[in-house]
């Protein structure tokens, strides 16, 4: 949903003002953020900015639109269930946590059949508030990106303050029968903390690194792209 319609700007006109700046949008999802981009020629950073503010600050979700993104969130989540490694990562979270990090990513059938605009203009006003919201910028001049932030950004309402949700880890073991020659495995191991612990976030981010994971490996598939000579030997 995003980058469509909002209460300034068709779908149409924010296409065709991407197209101007040649600037390149994009948005993701993870169980504890989501992201809004802009990417272009560091003189069109007002304008990028502005279009993604507004984006960000004032979607209109109307219902057809909801209706359409239904339609392709039902495609991805039968794709996932064709695809062993995304379905491991998903595994992951709802067998090694309790809590709101064993909440599913990917959302089921019977949630998907309850979405429509209200709920989703609901969850949009409990959670993108000033409070909450973080922007970063790189190529720009600090004080340059604070002076039109400040007026984009300065009326914008703070939220109620909400219980942060808890999530422990219990470890677990899921195993799945998928229709492929391949067999997929995936181990986690926790790092209390997260981030919070930058030194031992560091540390386990590293060791991943080094046994072949992370930037190890490149999107061509299993064996291409493994560069640590831990994981050859």
């Amino acid at each position: 949903m995003a980058f469509k319609d909002t209460k300034h700007r068709s779908h149409l006109n924010i296409v065709s003002e991407l197209e101007l700046a040649g600037g390149n949008v994009g948005a993701s999802a993870s169980r504890e953020q989501m992201v809004y981009s802009y990417d272009t020629l560091k003189g069109y950073m007002p304008e990028a900015l502005e279009i993604l503010i507004d984006c960000m600050r004032n979607p209109l979700f109307l219902q057809e639109e909801v209706e359409r993104q239904l339609v392709l969130a039902r495609e991805e989540v039968n794709e996932l269930q064709k695809n062993p490694e995304k379905f491991l990562h998903e595994q992951l979270n709802l067998v090694g946590y309790s809590g709101a990090l064993a909440n599913p990513l990917i959302a089921p059938e019977d949630a998907l059949a309850r979405i429509n605009d209200k709920i989703i203009q609901k969850f949009y006003h409990e959670n993108f508030t000033a409070d909450r919201v973080v922007l970063a910028a790189s190529g720009v001049d600090h004080e340059h990106l604070l002076g039109y932030a400040d007026l984009l950004l300065k009326d914008w309402h703070k939220g109620t303050p909400m219980e942060k949700p808890k999530s422990t880890y219990v470890g677990g073991d899921s195993r799945h029968r998928a229709d492929s020659d391949m067999t997929h495995v995936a181990l986690a191991f926790e790092v209390p903390g997260g981030w919070l612990q930058e030194r031992d976030a560091t540390i386990m981010t590293v060791i991943q690194t080094l046994m072949g994971g992370g930037g190890s490996f490149s999107s061509g598939g299993p064996g291409k792209g493994m560069h640590s000579r831990l994981c050859k030997s």
